[in-house]
Formats: C-alpha cells, sequence, structure tokens
C-alpha cells in the first residue's frame, strides 16, 4: 500500500512539472498567445460582404486574377474575361468574414516564435484583396497546420493569426475553374431579339418584332410557338462540359479557325446610365469547331470573346442545331378564327363566298341562304389549328392547286389567303393535301382534313343564281 501511495504521488509532481512547462511556453516565449482565442478576426464592418464589388486573388507563378461585380453578376476581368457564378465568388468573401482566430503571433515575442517566412507567408501562398466603394481590405494566407489550422495575416499587420482553414481551401487549393459560370448563352431568354444557327453553310435566322417571333431565313415564315418556346429555354440553360484549355495559341487543331458551325443569340440587356435604364443589344456566338476525339459525338467549341475552349456534349448540339422544317409554324395560317368576317372560296365549283351574319353563317352569292356552321367550323379550323403531319421548306407546285380560300376581316380587308393543292394519289385513292400562305412553305395533310371546297360541301347549288 505505501509503494502505490508513493508511485500516486510521483505521478501527480510530474503532471505538475509537465503543466508548469506547457504554461511557460504559451507565454511569450513561444510566441503564442489564446487571450484573443475565439474571435472573429475582421471587427463587424471591417468586410461588407454585400458591398464587396472587386476581389483581387494572387497566387505565386500564376497571373493575377480579378473579379468584379455588375449587380448580381459576377465575372473574371483578368487575366481575361470570363462570366463566373456569382455564389463561388461571393464565397470568397463569406469565408473571409467568417474567419475565427484560434491565437494570435506577435512579432518580436522571442526568438522561438515563428516567422512570416517558416509559416509560409512572405511570400504567402495567396493574397486576397477585398474592394468596395468605401474601402478595401487584403489578407495574406500562409501554410496550413494540424487540426484544421492555417496562418494568416491582414495586411498591413505584423499580427500573425492561426485561423481555421476554409478560405485557405478555396482560396489556395480550388481550380478558378470551378468557379466560372458554365452557361454557354449568359442573357438569352425573353429578351431575346435574334437567334442565328449556322450550320453545313445553311442559315437559320429568327428575329423579334416586339412580341412576334417570326424566321427571316432560309424562308419568311412564321415560328411554331412551341418550337420557339422550347428553343429559347434550351438556349438559356445550354452548358458546356468542361474547360480544355485557356487562351490557346492556335485554334486550328480544335477546329475553332474555321468552325464547323455556329449560334449567334442576340439579347437586350438593361443598363442604368445617369439615373435611367437604358437597353442595348448584347451579341454572345457560340462557335463549335471539331470532335473531341474518334467516336466522340461530342465538340471544342469556344465563345466569341471568352478564350476559352470547352467541351459542348452532343445533347446540347442535337438541342441547338435544329432544322428549319422543325420551326416554322406547321398551321397553315396565323388568322384568328373569331377575326374573319367573310371566307371567299375559288374551287372546283368556281368561286363563291361565305359571310359571318351574328352567330350564323350565310352565302351572299346564293341569296344569303344559311349554311351549316359547323362545316364553316370545320374549315376554319383546318386552316387556323390543324398542325401538319410534314413541314417542307420549298416552292408551292402550282400545277398541283385545286383551290384557294381567302379570309377577310370585319372591314373588308383581306387577312390571308391559304393556296391548296393536292399530291398525286395512288390506287384510286385521294393524295394528301398541300397548304401554303405565300411563305413557300408546305404543310402537308392527310385526306383526313376537311376541307370543304364546294358551294355543295356547304349544301349550296352549284348556280349562284338558284
Amino acid at each position: 500500500m505505501h509503494v502505490r501511495w508513493t508511485i500516486i504521488v510521483c505521478l501527480i509532481g510530474i503532471l505538475g512539472v509537465i503543466a508548469a512547462v506547457l504554461v511557460q511556453r504559451s507565454g511569450p516565449a513561444g510566441g503564442m498567445r489564446d487571450r484573443q482565442a475565439n474571435r472573429p478576426l475582421l471587427a463587424p464592418g471591417a468586410l461588407p460582404v454585400d458591398e464587396v464589388d472587386r476581389i483581387t486573388l494572387k497566387r505565386p507563378g500564376r497571373p493575377e486574377m480579378v473579379f468584379v461585380r455588375d449587380e448580381a453578376i459576377w465575372e473574371q476581368s483578368e487575366p481575361f474575361a470570363h462570366p463566373m457564378q456569382a455564389h463561388s465568388i461571393r464565397e470568397l468573401a463569406v469565408l473571409a468574414g467568417e474567419l475565427v482566430v484560434i491565437g494570435t503571433i506577435e512579432a518580436g515575442e522571442g526568438a522561438a516564435a515563428p516567422s512570416p517566412a517558416t509559416v509560409g507567408l512572405e511570400p504567402p501562398l495567396a493574397e486576397i484583396t477585398y474592394g468596395w466603394s468605401q474601402g478595401s481590405v487584403s489578407l495574406k494566407l500562409g501554410r496550413r497546420g494540424i487540426a484544421g489550422r492555417a496562418y494568416l495575416q491582414i495586411a498591413g499587420s505584423a499580427t500573425i493569426h492561426i485561423v481555421n482553414q476554409d478560405l485557405h481551401e478555396r482560396a489556395v487549393d480550388m481550380d478558378v475553374k470551378e468557379w466560372r459560370d458554365r452557361r454557354i448563352f449568359q442573357n438569352a431568354g425573353i429578351d431575346s431579339e435574334r437567334i442565328e444557327i449556322d450550320s453545313t453553310g445553311v442559315a437559320i435566322v429568327l428575329g423579334r418584332d416586339r412580341r412576334q417571333w417570326k424566321m427571316q431565313s432560309p424562308v419568311s415564315s412564321r415560328l411554331d410557338d412551341a418550337a420557339r418556346d422550347e428553343l429559347l429555354a434550351v438556349l438559356s440553360r445550354a452548358q458546356s462540359g468542361g474547360f480544355i484549355l485557356d487562351e490557346p495559341d492556335d485554334l486550328t487543331r480544335f477546329g475553332l479557325a474555321d468552325p464547323a458551325g455556329s449560334v449567334t443569340v442576340v439579347t437586350m440587356r438593361r443598363y442604368e446610365e445617369g439615373g435611367e435604364i437604358v437597353r442595348r443589344p448584347d451579341t454572345q456566338r457560340l462557335l463549335v469547331g471539331a470532335r473531341i476525339g474518334v467516336g466522340s459525338q461530342d465538340r471544342f467549341g469556344m465563345v466569341e470573346g471568352w478564350p476559352v475552349v470547352v467541351r459542348i456534349g452532343e445533347p446540347v448540339l442535337r438541342a441547338l442545331f435544329r432544322q428549319p422544317a422543325d420551326l416554322v409554324s406547321p398551321i397553315a395560317s396565323g388568322v384568328v378564327a373569331a377575326d374573319v368576317k367573310t371566307i371567299r372560296i375559288n374551287g372546283p365549283g368556281g368561286e363563291f363566298r361565305l359571310q359571318r351574319d351574328l352567330e350564323r353563317w350565310i352565302a351572299p352569292d346564293h341569296g344569303d341562304r344559311d349554311v351549316p356552321p359547323e362545316i364553316v367550323d370545320d374549315l376554319l379550323s383546318a386552316l387556323t389549328q390543324a398542325r401538319a403531319q410534314q413541314v417542307e421548306l420549298r416552292p408551292y407546285p402550282r400545277e398541283l392547286e385545286v383551290a384557294t380560300i381567302t379570309m377577310l376581316g370585319f372591314d373588308a380587308r383581306p387577312l390571308d389567303t391559304v393556296r391548296i393543292g393536292q399530291l398525286p394519289g395512288t390506287n384510286d385513292q385521294p393524295g394528301a393535301w398541300i397548304l401554303e400562305n405565300g411563305d413557300n412553305v408546305l404543310r402537308i395533310h392527310s385526306t383526313e382534313l376537311s376541307l370543304p371546297l364546294t358551294p355543295e360541301a356547304f349544301g349550296l347549288p352549284a348556280d349562284a343564281a338558284n
């Protein structure tokens, strides 16, 4: 028993000596002070995160990177222009504002104290400067230690702070490419004014006049509303599949010196000038080059103004590069049926008219006889609502024409004229209908489409005098 108590007393003594040594080393001689531990690195207001509009990041042996903010949009301005993910750049400021001091080392606190050079602060592994309209602050980031700690200095101060590593992990280690915005067209959407799709020498040009979109080339025609909306949605969300090379010296090896295709989007952007909002066109053009490799349908790409070669995936290419026939309206006429007052038909039975009279339809050329309204409604539906089974862009075959139908408004002015042709039949079966309204877009329907073209089809006698 006596021996056991002797051992215990000796152990207590040894622990006391160790504790005293640790206390001594934690004082000025060791250079570490914990009396200011667990406090924010930056005082309130020293880094107004929401006001920061410029961030400069320096890394040894790499070009200085500058990120600038315009309202909520962050862009890289140096060493070259490129849009950035707003949340990724903002996170650089958020993490700085959340830094907590674990300990400090003051210059001249003893020979045992580490120097800026020994902890990776001369030169720093990274230096970040945050700027806003009223000021700026710079942080120097040194090497990292154990237990999630790292060294840091506020520029202009000799104090070395020991902080958590969150900012270091982002500012020192992360590849800046991960912060870039992968969207190809930054502003495409409801404010877009013009779209040009060029592949293999065939250019599709779509333009908007106020709220009305039209195809301007290779034909002048109306657009299918669903196809137009889908294309705008595809443009707004299209992304590159990755960043391949920054600032290439030679575009030839990527097939971008003479691109295989391109997509151009012109969008009206809003700017504030002198307290007023002005709108200016912003043009973005995607160049599409050679295939990435044998057996791959992905291609090299580059957006003009951003000197970065990217990967464009095959699904994105397929969604962007459309055929003209996929975009034009498959409906014969853009007239609204309710706006039609008079229908003039010139068909196999000669020319005759149908006219709206309140809730009924009459035949002015046949003594104002009533005609079945359901038959007229079927005809208007065929002209203004029925979607063609097939669309072809080629000249209208006049030799196949069987009728023309002109719709007039309540002011007696023509709204539209639809030409109707019929393909040759086979085996005593009539051929398909062709509907076209002067745009050289053939909308082909099956014979099941209801197209009454003679007076008899409306219950009228063939002779207008009867």
